[in-house]
């Protein structure tokens, strides 16, 4: 059975097609076309060549020429769509009654439709953020220092949740914000922030750590002032495998790895 089929006809017989196959495949229409919205605000888009695809949920993206932000969009749930003919033009529609808005696009001209069977179960799994990178740290406290024990993850302030905290071998509070990328002094003065509170509510010694993949001179400088340390790690090198996934590959590098 083939997943993909190209559709062909008038507007009558595609708009009849594609009804028939509404909530069963993925429909992909390029052509060109004009788009009516009426709710709460009004607009109108004139004619030009788009790309709709319709989802099996009934969520609608309505694509220009360029950039990667819709011109028109509808999210799964929000209105059924409607496949219907005016004489030569193909009318996809969708009322939304918990708004009582409406979306007309008007296809004048299609140059192709397609219906795609296809199955996604799988999810979007992001790697390498800074709760992973504080997860490992809090499971591998040698990486901060030899007398590092982390106590708590996420630990709430009036400032904000602080990575991890932890105390050295003498009972001192230690407070180690983590971040991904290179550390700014806006990090380095929220560290102080986190120290300071610790400081008026416990009464104990407390120590700031910053981990980040770079430093600055300028943020080694104000935080020399504050007496925090530094503490340089590479998530990718933690993470290889997920740093692998996250990686950007440009055409040449896929022509230098596929040589003919």
């Amino acid at each position: 059975m083939k997943r993909t089929i190209n559709l062909k006809g008038t507007a009558k017989e595609l708009a009849q097609q594609l009804s028939e196959e509404s909530c069963k495949k993925t429909i992909v229409i390029f052509g060109f076309c004009k788009a009516i919205f009426d709710g709460r605000i009004k607009s109108f888009l004139p004619g030009g060549d788009r790309l709709l695809i319709v989802k099996k949920d009934e969520s609608l993206i309505l694509h220009g020429s360029k950039g990667v932000k819709p011109l028109n969009w509808q999210k799964s749930g929000a209105g059924k769509i409607n496949y219907s003919a005016k004489g030569s033009t193909l009318v996809v529609s969708t009322f939304r009654p918990k708004t009582k808005e409406t979306l007309e696009i008007l296809f004048t001209r299609v140059y192709q439709t397609t219906t795609f069977d296809d199955h996604d179960s799988a999810t979007l799994n992001i790697f390498g953020s800074e709760s992973d990178l504080s997860d490992y740290l809090f499971d591998h406290p040698e990486i901060i220092g030899p007398d590092f024990q982390p106590t708590t993850r996420e630990y709430e302030t009036p400032f904000g949740f602080i990575d991890l905290r932890g105390v050295d071998k003498h009972g001192n509070i230690i407070i180690v914000e983590v971040k991904k990328q290179s550390a700014t002094p806006a990090d380095a003065h929220q560290l102080k922030r986190y120290v300071d509170y610790f400081q008026d509510v416990e009464k104990v010694s407390v120590r700031g750590v910053l981990v980040a993949a770079g430093f600055s001179e300028k943020v080694l400088s104000l935080l020399r002032t504050y007496d925090f340390k530094p503490v340089v790690v590479f998530w990718q090198e933690i993470f290889p495998s997920k740093a692998t996934l996250n990686m950007s590959h440009t055409l040449d590098d896929f022509y230098n790895n596929n040589p003919k």
